[in-house]
């Protein structure tokens, strides 16, 4: 059994424990059951008491280790399992909110709270409406989310699906409009997401640039050695060419940074009744936590979601019998029309030298190499994406 290192009473045999199992922290909602507490399950009622916990009062207050930051202060009854990921576990509750308990929790700082409450000061639309969250800081660390809740929206799609659905139908059909479109929107979503964010904005420092170029080299090194995989294979031919394209990072000094979102792929760009909201706030988790929380270039997000647009087409040929090139014709659509209604809707809001594009093409090239780290290290089966787009990445520079 873990071992529990702090817990927060939720009420009415409920509470939310702090545990710790090997080097894994945990937050994890735990119910009374006869004489004994266990790990609670939807329907024994420990995300309702943690939504009257957060119904109790708006705003801000401790009890403890924890801190409770409530927005909408309201209640839900009726609790359903809506799934487990990496972090989180999370409880639809009412149909109307889901509970996310971080079952792995991150080292502190987490950088989802501020952001969130950034994005939610600025009226930022474009996630779904949070409703509130707990942090705990641990006696010997920096705070961190425990457990975070937002609005539910019924029927939401990620970009794996509805991207890959996409693409796929455009380049059946030979019509590209539909995915441009699609993208379009994104663009303009990611637009006014970072736009919302300029409240946290200031400028890079040579230290930063130093920092984000050292990083990148030891992704390259970090890639070349993981897997002798194709993509594994071609970076290794072409290290030199690669680590000359990262050099511009070293040159990403005195240019404006934002508390951005830091993991932006298309799987994180829900769509739900005809619109798109981005979610998951925690960072680059290949980032250590001290670095997660710190500010970045917007180009960082936009090249993620570019390269991601890349990936679904991917994962379209993987499973249709389309040919490459038409996949191939409606990424670069839609990576366009991404790029072209990000900058449009930058500069409509005022923003336009927020946007540095000198580095995306390196960026793209360093989320390659990520995905190659990811694939070698926990899912083998996804490296046939890094395989795919690495060489097609290589080679749109040398058609420049």
């Amino acid at each position: 059994m873990p071992d529990v290192v702090d817990m927060l009473d939720l009420g009415a045999g409920h509470r939310l424990s702090i545990t710790s199992e090997g080097t894994t922290l945990s937050a994890l909602p735990m119910v009374r059951d006869g004489g004994r507490w266990r790990r609670a399950v939807p329907r024994d009622g420990a995300s309702e008491a943690l939504l009257d916990v957060l119904a109790q009062q708006s705003g801000s207050w401790s009890s403890g280790n924890f801190t409770m930051q409530s927005w909408a202060a309201r209640k839900a009854a009726g609790e359903q399992a809506m799934g487990v990921d990496q972090t989180n576990e999370s409880v639809i509750v009412g149909d109307t909110a889901v509970v996310k308990w971080a079952t792995h929790l991150q080292d502190g700082p987490h950088p989802a709270p501020s952001r969130i409450a950034v994005l939610r000061d600025a009226e930022f639309t474009g996630m779904p409406a949070p409703w509130g969250l707990i942090t705990w800081h641990p006696p010997d660390g920096d705070a961190t989310l425990a457990v975070y809740v937002d609005e539910y929206l019924p029927g939401a799609v990620d970009g794996w699906t509805w991207a890959v659905d996409l693409m796929t139908a455009s380049a059946s059909s030979g019509d590209a409009a539909p995915v441009a479109t699609a993208a379009a929107e994104v663009g303009a979503l990611i637009a006014d997401l970072h736009a919302a964010l300029t409240p946290t904005r200031s400028t890079s420092s040579m230290d930063d640039a130093r920092r984000w170029h050292r990083h990148a080299l030891h992704v390259l090194e970090s890639a070349c050695a993981v897997t002798d995989s194709r993509s594994g294979q071609i970076l290794r031919a072409h290290r030199d060419v690669v680590a000359a394209e990262l050099e511009c990072l070293s040159d990403m000094s005195d240019v404006p940074v934002i508390d951005g979102h830091g993991d932006l792929h298309v799987g994180q760009v829900l769509r739900s009744g005809g619109h798109f909201v981005v979610t998951d706030f925690d960072g680059n988790p290949v980032l250590p936590s001290s670095q997660r929380a710190l500010p970045i270039p917007a180009v960082v997000d936009v090249a993620g979601m570019a390269q991601s647009l890349a990936h679904v087409a991917v994962v379209a040929a993987r499973y249709t019998a389309l040919e490459t090139d038409a996949l191939a014709a409606v990424d670069t659509t839609a990576r366009t029309s991404f790029l072209d209604a990000y900058t449009r809707g930058l500069s409509a809001a005022g923003h336009t030298g927020l946007y540095d594009p000198r580095p995306l093409r390196a960026l793209r090239i360093q989320q390659v190499m990520r995905e190659m780290i990811y694939a070698a290290e926990y899912l083998p089966r996804w490296m046939y994406v890094p395989d795919a787009a690495l060489p097609a990445l290589l080679e749109e520079g040398t058609a420049r």
